[in-house]
């Protein structure tokens, strides 16, 4: 009996049990143990990698060589599709310009510092890499110096759509693992991350490039190769974490389950890849402590690890002052909503899978020795199905954190890109199972892949050609028109970083204004309209009525960014006076 034929009632309920490889994908991909092929060897697996290579007809060869040019063709794309206006297309985003200062504290020599102060509310890695690019630190952030450094990021772009193929390659055919490096390419809550200098994309790559390690161990013969394969996922995954902490949600979720379970992986292996990965971070910890900075280190990661589970919740969709999670998705449905929709069909099928598939993953008796432990060289899961095994656990691990990030945790909208990059892996799955389907459901979701991808091109077009960059359009205009001598009040919270030369005063008030003796005063209409500004709607109503307007530039992200003239009233009264030469 195959394996596939004793697993009633599980993965097979997939498809029909009959062996029809040439006309059943499913049975052919995501199933490779019914094929009626003998395996290559005595004992061997049959993984849809060793029939290709048995098949090697000429046929099989030019399609092996236009999967490779697609392949390059694909990254050379996704470099293009974030390259194209990357400075123009994405509103200039806080947490950037800390990423680059402290990047520039690296390329300065002293470590990780934000504002010459210790940062470490994130681990150094990809702010050392930052370092690197920078060829002449500066002494203060300035907004041509951020976007300077934005394309870093276009060469993780290029190497995670290349991963998530290569993720999706180990289980499904190679045209429907195009197609999810096409989605990934593609994506619009995707491509806004991958266009910042932002942390998760180099993060991402760390985590991608972990799954396919351990998806290549388990495909190991060899006792060796295979715990090479292990160790490399382990150190990928404890790269990831000193990278971003969050990392951490889907990488150590997965082993646990794994641990627990011993689906996919042995224990001892999860156990193992898991130690390795945990020993990366201490690592980390080592150089924290050979540089006596231990205490800036134990006081902001440990507030960075009560909002992440919920204890404090000072930022994030969850916390008391921040908008509304729904209000926010349907103010951006415009903008996201074939990642909405990709998500959401994603996950669903996730769950099908895991619903359906948990008898499966168990360890059977059949599976064990006498005395109730593994045989040698038997797996949780037989011949190709490790691969499915521990894609399993490894989207049982993703949405497990994502719903308790969402329900107890400091759940953003970054948060959803650890959601959003295992969903195109998920979609190649589902591609495939649909080839096997037929009428209304096959149809339907022909249907939601076209508008997927349509959309997402649509919006793409529509993003990269309008401007949205009001912070490059007022620094540029105030350098050029306005002496620097002047005081400034912000009535929001970037613009205070990039004025290096004004006095900055935060802006709540006309009188704060007054008592800082600000001749200038910025507020952000779209900012302050979602609470994410320390001025008030009624305090930005106010300045248009009363005050003289002398810039104001106009995007998706800041609304309508203003610049009012305090000393030229519109109402009669007294102007602001200009405070003492500083």
């Amino acid at each position: 009996m195959t394996a596939g034929a004793a697993r009633s009632g599980t993965f097979a309920a997939l498809v029909p049990l009959q062996e029809r490889p040439a006309r059943d994908p499913i049975t052919s991909t995501l199933h490779p143990e019914r094929d009626p092929d003998p395996p290559a060897a005595p004992g061997g697996r049959r993984t849809v990698r060793d029939r290709e290579r048995r098949r090697g007809t000429g046929s099989g060869r030019a399609s092996r060589i236009a999967f490779w040019v697609l392949l390059v063709v694909l990254a050379a794309g996704t470099v293009a599709l974030r390259a194209w206006h990357q400075s123009s297309a994405y509103e200039l985003f806080m947490d950037e310009i800390q990423y680059a200062d402290v990047g520039n504290s690296f390329a300065a020599g002293v470590g990780p510092q934000l504002f010459d102060e210790p940062f470490f509310l994130h681990p150094p890695l990809l702010f050392a890499l930052f370092g690197l690019f920078i060829g002449e630190p500066v002494p203060h952030m300035t907004v041509q110096f951020v976007l300077g450094l934005r394309p870093i990021e276009l060469m993780f772009a290029a190497a995670n759509v290349l991963l998530v193929v290569g993720v999706a390659r180990r289980v499904v055919g190679p045209w429907a693992a195009l197609l999810a490096g096409l989605v990934y390419a593609l994506d619009p809550f995707v491509v806004r991350f991958d266009s910042r200098l932002m942390l998760e994309a180099p993060m991402m790559f760390g985590i991608l490039v972990g799954i396919l390690a351990l998806l290549v161990a388990v495909d190991q013969t060899s006792r060796r190769a295979r715990w090479a394969w292990l160790a490399v996922g382990g150190l990928a995954w404890g790269l990831a974490i000193t990278t971003k902490s969050t990392a951490a949600l889907i990488t150590a979720f997965p082993l646990l389950i794994m641990i627990v379970t011993s689906w996919g992986l042995r224990r001892k292996e999860a156990i193992g890849v898991l130690g390795l990965q945990a020993s990366v971070y201490l690592g980390y910890l080592v150089w924290v402590v050979a540089g006596g900075n231990v205490a800036p280190w134990f006081d902001q990661t440990i507030a960075g690890t009560l909002r992440a589970i919920g204890i404090i919740k000072q930022t994030g969709f969850n916390s008391g002052h921040a908008p509304s999670f729904v209000d926010r998705l349907v103010v951006q449905g415009v903008w996201f909503f074939p990642s909405y929709l990709l998500i959401g069909v994603a996950v669903t099928y996730a769950s099908y899978l895991l619903l359906i598939g948990w008898r499966s993953l168990r360890v059977t008796r059949e599976d064990r020795g006498a005395h109730g432990q593994r045989t040698r060289g038997a797996h949780a899961l037989r011949g190709d199905g490790d691969d499915l095994g521990l894609l399993t656990c490894w989207l049982a691990g993703v949405l497990g954190a994502i719903v308790y990030t969402f329900g107890l945790g400091e759940v953003e909208e970054q948060t959803f890109y650890l959601l959003a990059v295992p969903s195109t892996v998920v979609v190649a799955m589902l591609v495939t199972q649909m080839a096997s389907w037929r009428g209304v459901a096959r149809t339907v979701l022909t249907v939601v892949v076209t508008l997927v991808l349509t959309g997402s091109s649509i919006i793409w077009f529509t993003l990269r050609t309008e401007r949205d960059d009001t912070y490059l359009q007022l620094v540029e205009f105030m350098y050029a028109n306005i002496d620097v001598q002047n005081e400034v009040a912000v009535g929001e919270h970037t613009a205070q970083f990039v004025l290096p030369g004004y006095g900055i005063h935060e802006l709540t008030s006309v009188d704060d204004a007054r008592a800082t003796f600000s001749r200038y005063a910025i507020v952000s209409t779209e900012l302050t309209e979602l609470g994410l500004a320390p001025a008030s709607p009624e305090l930005v109503d106010e300045l248009a009525r009363r005050y003289t307007l002398v810039f104001t530039a106009h995007g998706r992200t800041a609304g309508d960014l203003r610049l009012y003239d305090l000393n030229q009233p519109l109402d009669g009264t007294p102007p602001v006076a200009p405070g003492p030469p500083r």
